[in-house]
């Protein structure tokens, strides 16, 4: 069962209200036990929320580090998780980088 909150969070990161994005689901990872594996997929939305929130804020340097951890939280659940493709929503935020800052590209 996929948790409300998590399903609004990627709908409000669609419509790119990526700061509400980030309290949404922020709310659901503190209520959410140490030991759920899904814990850490909710962090790498956050951070990939906070990530772009950060880069159009013109933050980059903040916004590269949170960009290259979230996708180290998200790596391990791909290809899909929880109604998430995950590989796919990596290589939008990653494409989306590399448009926008000097990312690297390996």
């Amino acid at each position: 069962m996929v948790d409300p909150r998590f399903q609004e969070g990627l709908r409000l990161f669609r419509e790119r209200q990526f700061f509400e994005c980030h309290e949404v689901i922020e709310d659901l990872w503190l209520e959410t036990d140490s030991h759920d594996p899904a814990r850490d997929l909710y962090k790498g939305v956050i951070q990939a929320a906070a990530a772009v929130y950060q880069l159009e804020r013109g933050v980059t340097s903040g916004a590269l580090g949170l960009f290259r951890t979230s996708v180290q939280y998200l790596e391990k659940y791909k290809p899909e998780a929880m109604g998430l493709d995950v590989t796919q929503f990596i290589e939008e935020l990653t494409d989306y980088f590399r448009g926008q800052t000097p990312v690297d590209k390996k």
